[in-house]
């Protein structure tokens, strides 16, 4: 039999804890009733504290799988998450979003972990805005990312670059410095769309970023508006921090149930 399901591919890097990166993207769109099919850019070698090592796929594999995978499946909508790889960046762009181009892409422009590891160089930051920003309906950095995006040390400038570079949309997370709240603003060319504001939960959690991303992605997918997505999306993630365990000596890991 048949599922009509909506179907979200996500591109990223494989975390082995599975708190963040494929693993956990996977979870988010199963969460929200859409189903994944996935692309690993990159293996890691972290645990729930400490990150150790990154090694970008061979790309002609990406490549190879990555051609297979859209000759037999139709896509709704794709969430890009870790990109370690210029190469692989080009690879994404050529191979995929030029394939699907009326597809919405929504990226997470990870460019280090939540364990703090280095996930991308400024090769690949510097291929990331230029090659894909301008196929991205939505990109989702958290304050700290759009600083190191745009190379600005205020929002506004910072947005100002960042638009530069054709993106639909740019929601910017965690822009206040509060440990009470988290702050969520959506953006487009013209200014201020939307602002979210959510209870901060107490705790360090692993993986918040993939959660959301994936699940507005999916949201998305399911014909919902960009404002509902987000909306959504950020119940969805409080959820799954409050439904967090912890497996190891760090951070702790999202869970949906």
């Amino acid at each position: 039999m048949k599922i009509n399901l909506p179907i979200v591919l996500t591109i990223g890097g494989h975390d082995p804890t599975g708190g963040a990166g494929i693993i956990k993207d996977i979870e988010a769109i199963k969460s929200n009733n859409c189903h994944a099919v996935s692309l690993v850019s990159c293996l890691t070698c972290q645990n729930t504290y400490q990150f150790k090592n990154i090694v970008p796929v061979d790309s002609l594999l990406f490549s190879e799988q990555a051609d297979v995978l859209l000759s037999g499946v139709q896509i709704n909508t794709v969430k890009i998450g870790a990109i370690s790889s210029l190469d692989l960046v080009e690879i994404v762009k050529i191979s995929i979003l030029d394939r699907l181009e009326n597809i919405k892409v929504i990226l997470d422009p990870v460019i280090k972990s939540s364990t703090q590891g280095t996930l991308a160089d400024q090769a690949t930051i510097d291929g990331l805005k230029s090659i894909i920003f301008p196929k991205s309906y939505l990109i989702t950095p958290n304050l700290e990312e759009a600083k190191i995006l745009s190379g600005k040390n205020d929002l506004n400038s910072a947005l100002e670059v960042l638009f530069s570079f054709s993106p639909k949309y740019i929601l910017v997370k965690d822009i206040e410095d509060s440990k009470e709240k988290i702050v969520n603003q959506l953006y487009s060319q013209d200014g201020l769309v939307r602002s979210w504001s959510n209870r901060r939960l107490k705790g360090n959690f692993h993986g918040t970023g993939c959660y959301l991303a994936s699940s507005i992605a999916s949201l998305i997918a399911s014909s919902e508006t960009i404002e509902t997505s987000i909306q959504l999306a950020q119940l969805n993630t409080l959820k799954a921090i409050k439904n967090s365990i912890k497996i190891g000596q760090g951070q702790r890991i999202l869970r949906e149930k």
